[in-house]
């Protein structure tokens, strides 16, 4: 396997399954990295704010970036 088709593989994968690939490696994530993940799921506070943020752009509330 290529190294294109390995960074290909992992976009596909979710965080947790990243997670496991970088313990695999050896390198371990700090207590930010583990708390931005825990974050991202379902119902934690950057999902939420994720899901808050697309409800405003599609009501129309954002403005265009420049």
């Amino acid at each position: 396997m290529s190294i294109a088709e390995i960074k290909e593989e992992i976009s596909r994968m979710t965080p947790d399954e990243k997670a496991e690939i970088v313990r695999a490696i050896g390198w371990e994530y700090d207590a930010w990295d583990l708390q931005m993940i825990e974050d991202g799921k379902p119902g934690g506070k950057l999902h939420r704010l994720g899901a808050e943020a697309l409800a405003e752009y599609k009501r129309g509330e954002c403005e265009a970036w420049p």
